[in-house]
């Protein structure tokens, strides 16, 4: 099965004007897949003052960890009721770097007390902007940011933590630890031994591994492999770091022909596999775009790109997952 994506776009900026966004387009031209996608109840923010990159991926990180708590979230700018804004600040911390980021819901007023998170870390993992430093801001922040919406956790998460690391998504809280009482006449004696209570069977989770996209000229490859990995997660999805024999798998590949002096054809070819390595699917995006804009930084516009994509790659997953049932 094969769908063709045709995005629609007018390209009246020169490449000289301002941020080009090639693939953007009009929601009401591309409708299948959006019933998949639970309402996004919080879009979140790059932090202020952290470095670009390194803010972009706590927003992901942050707006996946918070899906453990039973939030549907997306990073900014995304369409949401709350936004969530913070201001980064580090310091000095012995032999660490403490950094603190302050999180706020956007438009409250100053005075209102921020959720903030305190994290310390080699000075190494900050200038390198490691993973787990990621994964550790947007651990700890989940559930102060989960109280500050009016959300408060009122359960641990199954696994804390791997969710931000592409592991695991919790749907549901964990039974109660409670044990059940003795049958009635029962005496109780050291060696009773509580009546389990029958725990419901764990809803499966779709594990998708989005490989590396390829043949995007400038910064495009990553921009877009990430975008992905960002729109699949706030899905709901399972995104796993490799590739493994239980996992669906999303891979990108980009070509730009040149049609004349300024104006190129950019194709976007997605395909989806299912864990057996059968193609159940391809997404193609074409447009016409200025050769400067496409060899030009992907920031931004590879999320729009990956997103109206997603959507496309979430009808596959779920056409698979039926007839497999």
């Amino acid at each position: 099965m094969r769908h063709v994506v045709m995005l629609l776009c007018l390209l009246a900026l020169a490449a000289c004007g301002g941020t080009p966004r090639p693939f953007e387009h009009d929601p009401s031209k591309i409708s299948y897949g959006r019933q998949l996608r639970d309402k996004v109840e919080v879009a979140i923010s790059p932090p202020r003052n952290m470095p670009p990159e390194m803010g972009e991926r706590v927003a992901a990180a942050l707006a996946i960890e918070l899906q453990s708590y039973g939030i549907v979230a997306a990073v900014a700018p995304a369409e949401a009721p709350l936004q969530i804004e913070g201001v980064m600040s580090t310091r000095d911390a012995g032999m660490s770097i403490e950094v603190q980021v302050d999180w706020r819901i956007h438009g409250r007023p100053r005075t209102d007390e921020p959720a903030t998170v305190k994290t310390r870390a080699p000075p190494e993992d900050y200038a390198q902007q490691a993973e787990r430093l990621i994964s550790r801001i947007a651990q700890q922040a989940a559930p102060r940011v989960a109280t500050l919406i009016g959300k408060p956790p009122n359960f641990i998460p199954k696994a804390p933590g791997q969710v931000a690391a592409g592991i695991t998504i919790p749907n549901e809280s964990p039974p109660d630890p409670a044990a059940a009482p003795p049958p009635d006449g029962a005496v109780p004696t050291s060696t009773t031994t509580p009546t389990p209570v029958a725990a419901k069977p764990a809803e499966p989770q779709l594990k998708v591994f989005v490989a590396q996209v390829t043949g995007a000229p400038s910064d495009g490859n990553r921009q877009l492999t990430s975008g992905m990995r960002r729109a699949l997660g706030s899905s709901k999805l399972v995104i796993v770091d490799q590739a493994d024999s239980e996992a669906f798998s999303v891979a990108g590949t980009v070509s730009l022909t040149q049609i004349d002096e300024r104006t190129g054809r950019l194709v976007v070819k997605w395909v989806v596999k299912d864990p057996a390595g059968k193609v159940i699917g391809d997404i193609e995006q074409s447009n016409p775009v200025p050769m400067a804009a496409a060899k030009g930084s992907w920031a931004g516009f590879g999320d729009i790109v990956a997103s109206a994509a997603s959507e496309g790659v979430l009808e596959l997953l779920e056409k698979a997952i039926n007839r497999r049932r």
